[in-house]
């Protein structure tokens, strides 16, 4: 199977870098007799993220320090008293980490239950970890938004933000919106949800937000490219690029240690988990082919990664990585993980060009996320029912299961922001929602029309609920569809291919391969021609993420992650179109569109 990897491939090792965090250790000071530990204000704190920090009551932390005003200042040393200290609660009290307290999830704690402590909602917790929807898990440490913490009446100041953090806090009043805010502070709605992660569940009535301060935007590339300043030094002679995949070739040597037939079954069943790797990587590889034939010096080492933590480990712990300009991959998140690590201490920007929870965009401003997240596919889907259906007969139809009514939010979410930035509210229909009922349709046909277009939007990747939906649909023969899904539905093979048509179905997808158009007939006569096969949709990713990131390398230097959000291309299956997640945090590609099922493939419409 060698004989398909046709590159050098590079393999060490080394032991696990990740560390358990350490509490500080807290140092006590003697002042006029008494014993005192000494709190320095840093970005974010907040009184009663402080007060939680050394388990004392917010009133001793006032008494100690007169001075203090209702917004703390940075660099403000805060006396703690140590007689006001409940001790068994300070071995139990959260770490402060900016905007958040981190609380260590104990054997009975509850999401109600750490909610209910901390006073702050549910949905505002799972939006700060989104790890945690798949259940908590003991000794876990979780981050609780301090902005989010409901105040009681007349302690408002106790939660708000050290002053000269890169935002200030604003209560939410009665009928209060984005769009108002945005006018309010001339800030931008997606800045407004860029420091709030988000905000998937919306504005509440009391809650405090944050609101970005930082006018300067040039170094987060918002305002127009010839404005945003890189540094000149980091454009050098040649670069070295690492592109970590998995392979599995130890396991495929291995497997030529068992009788023939066992060896000739492992071997297909390791190169079938490689291929996805083997396809990126030849589309990699062509399209540094011919950035260096237009004059790009690149030093190409690529790393089989396998699936084992180990082997990454080794792979950072040898110096094979010294002096990388651009790390691309591994695939898996664990993996992903240890590297963006490294990237984060060395400084060198690392590509994800798979989807990968956002995770991995948080606190690490060097990483790049190709792949398009579900949230975000989910709002261009919500500006699209705005833009281009609103005025049709809308019915929204979607299983009542928490993933799904999240997303609902989500969509709903969208489309009241894109009626307020219009500033369109004369004709806005309400979303008529339907929980599906398998065995009672009377919901849906209740709001059906037969003299004119049933737009049915079904935001589900419930593959079970798609398929019934659609047979359902499908026998209502009086009636005129168009269907509006998401990108998995491609990927079931139970849905009867005519039911796709008749039915018109549209999906929200973050590629589309128009194979008929010129560049890509093009891509496909080189691809052919060099590895004599035809290329995977993981090809064309390979030779988009090597086009677009070894460009950035030519033009912009090492340090290119500045000039993200404003350098956009094309490529041949995808946009890249990136957009910061947060001020210390990486970029994710905003890469959607809308196609259709028309004469048996796939079109784009929007």
């Amino acid at each position: 199977m060698r004989y398909l990897l046709v590159f050098l491939f590079v393999s060490c090792s080394f032991l696990s870098f990740a560390q358990e965090t350490q509490k500080e250790e807290l140092v006590i000071h003697k002042i006029g007799g008494k014993e005192y530990y000494i709190h320095v204000v840093d970005t974010g704190n907040t009184l009663f993220a402080i007060s939680r920090k050394y388990a004392i009551p917010r009133e001793e932390i006032l008494k100690a320090n007169p001075q203090l005003t209702e917004i703390l200042t940075l660099g403000d040393r805060l006396m703690i008293p140590l007689d006001k200290i409940t001790r068994r609660d300070l071995d139990e009290a959260p770490e402060i980490d900016g905007n958040f307290l981190i609380h260590e999830v104990q054997r009975k704690n509850t999401l109600y239950s750490i909610a209910k402590e901390y006073n702050v909602e549910i949905n505002d917790i799972i939006v700060a970890n989104p790890e945690i929807e798949d259940g908590l898990k003991k000794g876990a440490k979780i981050k609780i938004p301090v902005a989010k913490i409901k105040s009681s009446s007349g302690e408002e100041e106790y939660v708000v933000p050290a002053a000269a953090s890169p935002y200030v806090t604003h209560k939410v009043e009665p009928k209060e919106t984005l769009y108002s805010l945005s006018k309010l502070y001339n800030v931008t709605i997606d800045s407004i949800k860029m420091v709030n992660n988000g905000l998937v569940g919306g504005l509440k009535e009391n809650d405090l937000i944050n609101i970005p301060i930082l006018k300067n935007y040039k170094k987060m590339a918002v305002q127009a490219i010839e404005d945003v300043e890189f540094d000149s030094a980091a454009v050098k002679g040649s670069y070295k690029v690492a592109v970590l995949l998995p392979f599995y070739l130890d396991l495929m040597d291995s497997s030529n240690n068992l009788g023939y037939r066992q060896s000739q079954e492992a071997s297909k069943e390791l190169f079938n988990k490689a291929q996805y790797a083997i396809d990126f990587y030849q589309g990699f590889k062509l399209a540094a082919q011919e950035k260096a034939n237009e004059g790009l010096n690149l030093e190409l080492e690529v790393f089989d990664t396998g699936k084992d933590s180990a082997t990454v480990s080794e792979i950072i712990n040898s110096d094979k990585l010294n002096g990388t300009d651009l790390l691309v991959g591994p695939l898996f998140l664990s993996n992903f993980l240890q590297v963006a690590d490294y990237a984060k201490r060395n400084k060198i920007n690392i590509v994800s060009p798979v989807k990968l929870s956002n995770k991995v965009l948080l606190g690490n401003s060097y990483v790049s996320k190709v792949a398009t997240s579900e949230p975000i596919q989910t709002r261009f889907l919500g500006q699209y029912i705005f833009d281009s259906l609103r005025f049709s007969n809308l019915i929204v139809v979607y299983p009542d299961k928490f993933q799904d009514r999240k997303r609902m939010e989500v969509l709903k979410k969208q489309i009241k922001t894109a009626s307020e930035l219009n500033q369109d509210t004369t004709r806005i229909s309400p979303l008529r929602e339907v929980f599906w009922n398998p065995k009672d349709l009377s919901g849906i046909k209740s709001k059906l029309k037969e003299d004119e277009l049933n737009v049915i939007v079904a935001p589900s990747s419930d593959q079970s609920f798609v398929t019934r939906l659609l047979t359902s649909l499908n026998m209502m023969g009086n009636y005129k569809f168009k269907v509006v899904g998401l990108e998995p539905w491609q990927n079931f093979e139970n849905i009867e291919i005519d039911y796709l048509h008749n039915l018109n179905v549209h999906l929200i997808t973050s590629e589309f391969i128009n194979k008929e158009a010129i560049e890509n007939a093009e891509f496909i006569h080189r691809f052919n021609e060099t590895y004599e096969t035809l290329p995977s949709d993981f090809a064309y990713l390979g030779y988009d993420v090597a086009s677009y990131y070894l460009n950035l390398l030519q033009v912009s230097g090492a340090n290119f992650e500045i000039m993200l959000p404003t350098e956009k291309m094309q490529g041949l299956s995808r946009k890249f179109h990136f957009v910061k997640t947060g001020i210390e945090s990486g970029f994710e590609n905003h890469s959607s569109y809308i196609v259709r099922y028309q004469d048996y493939k796939l079109v784009k419409v929007h």
